[in-house]
């Protein structure tokens, strides 16, 4: 598996990531105009809106198609060794889990 350079900063998706994402918002001037930026809600619905549209005009194969394509180039491009990995964390966060949940 080819190694990943680390970037600056917080993990995506982490809580220091919302954090800073939190502080900067309404800082630049596309977020005090109003739009998808300034109203996250606005973006969400729109999101929603916009893929049931797709599900119409396509149909829901649409996106087994493409969930199929997509794995297909991970795999590509991080060979089947990744989702031993991904296979592993998720077997060992479970079993943590149900270790704490016994425990409690």
């Amino acid at each position: 598996m080819a190694e990943r350079k680390q970037r600056p900063g917080p993990k995506p998706g982490s809580e220091g990531a919302a954090r800073i994402a939190n502080a900067h918002r309404g800082s630049h001037a596309h977020d005090r105009e109003g739009g998808f930026a300034a109203d996250p809600a606005l973006a969400r619905s729109a999101g929603r809106l916009g893929g049931e549209r797709v599900k119409e005009k396509y149909g829901p194969g649409f996106y087994t198609e493409i969930g199929r394509k997509g794995g297909e180039a991970v795999r590509d491009a991080h060979g089947t060794e990744f989702y031993s990995q991904i296979g592993k964390k998720g077997r060992e966060a479970r079993a943590k889990r149900q270790r704490e949940a016994a425990g409690s």
